[in-house]
């Protein structure tokens, strides 16, 4: 089926297009409004309304002055026209240029022999696109082959004004020389020849006027890379252009990625898989914004299709008109950024950013021996092993880290597939180790962001180099792309304002993130109704913070500061003074001792009688309390609340405990010793605290991977401290044992001691732990199913 009959006969059926009145006007050569609107048998009017658009876009020219209006072809564009169009007649230009390759397509079929019989690069050609010598090739083929002269032609006229030696092209030129003679004089690979442009010279004469006088219309389009990649598009079946993994990026984000790659406006940028340029093209608007006088020589790009090269050549020499990029038709895996001696390594002209929307292929499009190549080589550049199901996303932002300076960016728009699978493992394990991870903006919008391909579409933005100790790496969910004026807007924005946009963000402390865990599960909250087996752990628990004292000096003592003061020792418990002594999952008395020995101050001021309640005249104490009085600040604010102002909270001890603030995630410990804590840790006292094993059981499952992911997504970092507030604990999802099997519960408790072996052995926890993740996602049937992207 034919373009234009699918956009006449599709939802939106289009009534006298353009292209029949630049068809017509093309037919006549020299034609009156009255002639071509008996032609098309439309009304004088609606001729004339559409013959001035079509002069608006500069393909047709009039003869001004005369009477009647004589309609003619403009076909001498040299490219320094630059119309000013509406909007409304700016989105006719893709339907005109698409129909009018379309239309001369056909023409070139039914004149060219080797359209049926195509040479043996252009059979490649199209095997490399999955499609076999049918019917239909004939189409692609002539459409591509029509396509690649219209690019070209187009560049061409945009250098014509800057290169004297270059003429402007005429019918009747050899164009294939003349566009040799531009790449040579000009060093744009735009004008390369691929295998389709052989059949450009089949080209009917006057189909190949019509295609230069189109030449002037994509200078009427601010975005020229979005017209071209819309025809680009229905050039292609949707299945040819997954082969090659083509998707074009949607404006919106390649605005997003430009802002955040270009710090200054002399920054080099690489695009890998540049496809139209969409996202070069954004790179050098914003560095024209910041004052580059010619950012086109800044950009580096290169693809695997010359088609999407000369698409990229146009987009970017449309946008700016001094000088060259610097573009490469080649495989980019191929491309060396190193030079390997015996030494090591040498890099020669690193980039300052790379953004890019690599190909989104399978691995399982490459042969068996391509995989492993590829594999081997990408593996080596990157020092991890990396699975050998890895899609070619992972590869190209792996290769692509080669060509970045140290200090440099990188903004990829890939899949988020990464986050949940197999391959991704060794993939995060990398990208943790090699970059500061600014964030992750994930869209949750399968079919939204690029149109017929159902996948869920995250930003990557990285920095190259090693992170700060506090550094957190930012997390964002959104239902759609907002209209945000600068990415730096849209990673300000906390989406906890009901008013506000609709989204879900976290702030996690990098060196918390674990490649083995599903970094998904940083998008959403979780909903403990969601999840079999949980309830909220206020419902099992009674949690309370510990002590606060108001001033430690007070009242946290050492056994020298007991003899000193000659204090009794009724009034006196033993505490965890700082969460930084405990040595493992469990506190014993002989960890108290060992601290008591070393004089830390483990010992509580704890005036309260045998019944618990506060003693008003401590026997002993007054003295030590007068001596606090005169020494020490006693008018603070939650003292003086206080009555008497010595007396703390009353407090228990909990037999399990959670550090408030931590640098290594959550953790939650079993306190053997039944020591009392300050306000730095989070007491749980569980409604079954009389049974050892089930206390043991929930402590396996409170210190496993899928509650440290979930305690992380409700926690915050201050100064590269991860901090848990008691709210959101009482909150956090958690199985009850007294619902378990026993067996299960005995299982539990066991591997929970032996992760508190490995601890204090400074043995391996993964293996405890993964047994534990193991036996909690059969419990709770969560696990997470492999991506199919």
């Amino acid at each position: 089926m034919s373009i234009r009959r699918e956009l006449r006969e599709g939802p939106h059926r289009i009534e006298y297009p353009l292209v029949d009145f630049f068809n017509t006007v093309s037919d006549f050569g020299r034609a009156e409004t009255s002639h071509i609107s008996s032609e098309l048998s439309c009304s004088y009017p609606t001729a004339y309304k559409k013959l001035r658009c079509l002069s608006e876009l500069g393909v047709i020219q009039c003869s001004e002055g005369s009477n009647p209006l004589e309609w003619f072809l403009s076909v001498e564009h040299t490219g320094a026209e630059e119309p000013k169009l509406d909007k409304l007649t700016r989105g006719k230009l893709a339907a005109l240029i698409l129909e009018s390759i379309d239309d001369t397509a056909q023409q070139l079929i039914d004149s060219s022999s080797l359209i049926q019989d195509p040479p043996h690069s252009v059979r490649q050609w199209l095997d490399d696109r999955g499609m076999d010598a049918s019917e239909s090739s004939a189409e692609v083929i002539s459409r591509a082959a029509v396509f690649d002269f219209y690019l070209k032609s187009t560049l061409h006229s945009l250098y014509v004004p800057e290169v004297e030696e270059l003429e402007p092209l005429d019918v009747d030129a050899d164009h294939a020389r003349e566009f040799e003679t531009a790449r040579n004089l000009t060093g744009n690979e735009g004008f390369s020849p691929t295998p389709p442009s052989q059949l450009a010279a089949e080209i009917p004469e006057s189909a190949q006027r019509q295609i230069l006088s189109l030449r002037s219309a994509l200078r009427a389009y601010d975005q020229p890379a979005t017209v071209l990649s819309t025809v680009y598009e229905c050039l292609f079946t949707q299945n040819a252009r997954r082969e090659l993994g083509q998707f074009a990026t949607p404006n919106r984000i390649s605005t997003l990625l430009a802002e955040w790659a270009v710090s200054e406006d002399s920054a080099t940028v690489l695009d890998p898989g540049v496809g139209a340029g969409m996202l070069s093209s954004a790179v050098v608007r914003e560095k024209t914004e910041r004052g580059d006088p010619t950012p086109i020589q800044d950009i580096k790009a290169i693809d695997i299709d010359g088609l999407s090269v000369s698409m990229a050549a146009v987009s970017l020499k449309s946008i700016d008109g001094a000088g060259s990029p610097e573009l490469s038709i080649e495989d980019f895996l191929d491309l060396k950024a190193y030079e390997w001696t015996s030494e090591g390594r040498d890099q020669s002209d690193p980039v300052d950013a790379v953004v890019s929307n690599p190909p989104y292929s399978r691995s399982q499009l490459l042969t068996e021996d391509e995989k492993e190549a590829v594999n081997t080589q990408i593996s080596r550049e990157a020092g991890i092993e990396l699975h050998g199901k890895s899609p070619l996303y992972v590869y190209f932002l792996i290769h692509a880290s080669q060509f970045v300076k140290p200090g440099g960016k990188l903004g990829f728009v890939i899949p988020s597939g990464f986050m949940q699978t197999d391959f991704g493992v060794g993939f995060k394990q990398y990208l943790k180790e090699e970059f500061q991870i600014e964030a992750v903006v994930n869209l949750d919008d399968q079919e939204g962001t690029f149109e017929g391909v159902k996948t869920t579409v995250s930003l990557l933005l990285l920095t190259k180099k090693t992170p700060q100790q506090n550094h957190d790496v930012t997390f964002i969910n959104l239902p759609e792309w907002p209209d945000y004026e600068s990415l730096t807007e849209l990673l300000d924005e906390d989406f906890e304002d009901s008013d506000g946009p609709e989204g879900y963000r976290v702030d996690i402390a990098q060196r918390l993130l674990s490649p083995e865990e599903k970094w998904l599960h940083y998008f959403a909250p979780t909903d403990t109704e969601e999840i079999t087996g949980v309830s909220e752990f206020s419902d099992i628990a009674t949690i309370k913070r510990g002590i606060a004292t108001g001033n430690n000096q007070i009242f946290c003592l050492t056994k020298d500061d007991i003899e000193n003061h000659k204090l009794p020792k009724k009034y006196l418990w033993p505490i965890i003074r700082t969460a930084k002594d405990i040595p493992g999952y469990e506190i014993t008395s002989e960890d108290w001792l060992s601290w008591h020995s070393k004089g830390r101050d483990v010992w509580l001021l704890y005036c309260y009688d045998n019944e618990r309640e506060k003693v008003q005249d401590p026997e002993g104490v007054a003295a030590y309390l007068d001596y606090c009085e005169k020494e020490y600040d006693t008018d603070r604010k939650l003292l003086d609340q206080r009555n008497p102002w010595y007396c703390v909270d009353e407090r228990e001890p909990a037999p399990i405990l959670a550090k408030y603030m931590s640098r290594t995630g959550s953790q939650f410990i079993h306190n053997k010793a039944g020591l009392r804590t300050l306000n730095n840790m989070h007491n749980i006292v569980p409604d079954f605290e009389e049974s050892e094993e089930q206390v043991k059981a929930l402590l396996a499952y409170l210190n496993s991977n899928i509650v440290k992911q979930e305690i992380s997504k409700v926690s915050r970092s201050y100064s590269g401290l991860e901090k848990i507030e008691l709210g959101a604990l009482k909150s956090s999802p958690v199985i009850d044992p007294r619902d378990l099997a026993a067996d299960t519960v005995q299982e539990l408790a066991t591997l929970f001691d032996e992760l508190e072996t490995a601890e204090r052995g400074d043995g391996d926890l993964s293996e405890p732990i993964g047994k534990i993740d193991e036996i909690l996602m059969d419990i709770l049937d969560i696990s997470v199913k492999p991506s199919e992207e």
